[in-house]
């Protein structure tokens, strides 16, 4: 089942919104456990029946979020300078994952272990942004600038790879000189 029907704008765009803060405020302040559709019908204002006529799982809400703050602060741009677009993606990728808002989402995220709902979502979501990041790849590769025989795929998880384990795991701060460092080895 699709997470939500999509419509243009208004009340229903503002609901939206709200629902989907709202889910990541509440996983940011109470971690993936606190995560219920109760908790986001009361941060959000938005009353619960609401919230399940449009979400099939919380799980489906935290989805959502996730892609619409990366499709915010992620911008897939292409323009006619494939690498400029992809240390542009890199530039993003690192100052999103420096919010510590985001930081604790995804931390929350990856630590709902046993679910297997959460667990799709992610796949696919991981899936989605590559398959989207992967298009500058394309354009990289038809402007000779990427070995036409690397998969599109491997290479966007070369670059985005290192900046979240340094960003996650690491706890350290990604500065430009290392996503250019990053893009350049492979570009």
């Amino acid at each position: 089942m699709a997470t939500q029907m999509q419509r243009p704008g208004g009340r229903t765009r503002k609901t939206r919104d709200s629902v989907l803060s709202a889910a990541y405020d509440v996983v940011a302040d109470h971690g993936y456990e606190g995560l219920t559709v109760d908790a986001v019908a009361e941060r959000s204002g938005v009353h619960k029946t609401t919230i399940y006529r449009r979400w099939e799982t919380v799980e489906d809400v935290l989805f959502d979020a996730a892609v619409a703050q990366a499709e915010k602060a992620i911008p897939l741009q292409r323009t006619n300078d494939a690498r400029s677009d992809l240390v542009a993606m890199a530039t993003s990728v690192a100052a999103n994952l420096a919010d510590p808002l985001v930081q604790a989402v995804a931390a929350a995220t990856l630590s709902g272990p046993g679910n297997d709902r959460l667990a799709e979502l992610s796949q696919r979501f991981w899936r989605l942004r590559i398959a989207e990041a992967s298009l500058i790849v394309e354009d990289a590769q038809r402007e000779g600038s990427v070995d036409p025989s690397r998969k599109p795929g491997d290479v966007v998880e070369h670059i985005v790879g290192p900046i979240w384990f340094r960003s996650m795991v690491l706890r350290q701060s990604v500065d430009d000189d290392f996503v250019a460092e990053l893009v350049y080895a492979l570009v």
